[in-house]
């Protein structure tokens, strides 16, 4: 397995200020002793019919995690949502679920290489690094097979 290119990325993530964000998308509840529900999330938006119906959809349809609605830090349970960055015009079917995320500071980290595994490393990297994590709401950016953008919210 050709291990992944973000170890020095990582080393010192770019710092970004965002305006509000909308997503998009179908969501689970993520408990620390039950990761496989994070796979099943994505299996279930892959077969959902509601999902593709989604009108809005920013950056090229780039499909995104959202990590947010944290219990208390990366060690408690956390809601994620797999789906779409759209517009405050987009059209969302029933059954899809929106979160609205506040103007936010981020460390941005660029998880290059094989997927899930480049993410799983880049997750990681962050939950034993000394980023200053505010835990609001926390995004992943699929930008194509082996490139995946981070944005952990940082104080």
């Amino acid at each position: 397995m050709r291990p992944s290119s973000i170890v020095a990325i990582m080393q010192q993530p770019e710092e970004i200020e965002l305006p509000a964000r909308r997503f998009a998308g179908l969501t689970t509840r993520v408990e620390p002793n039950n990761p496989y529900v994070i796979s099943a999330l994505w299996d279930r938006v892959r077969t959902d019919t509601t999902v593709p119906r989604i009108t809005g959809c920013v950056n090229n349809g780039a499909m995104v995690a959202v990590y947010t609605e944290y219990e208390s830090d990366y060690t408690g349970a956390y809601t994620m949502l797999v789906g779409y960055e759209v517009t405050a015009e987009a059209e969302v079917p029933a059954g899809v679920r929106v979160i609205e995320v506040p103007p936010q500071k981020y460390a941005v980290i660029l998880a290059q290489g094989k997927q899930p595994q480049a993410v799983i490393e880049a997750w990681q990297w962050v939950w034993a690094s000394s980023l200053d994590r505010v835990y609001t709401a926390d995004f992943d950016e699929y930008l194509g097979q082996e490139d995946v953008r981070l944005h952990v919210a940082i104080r």
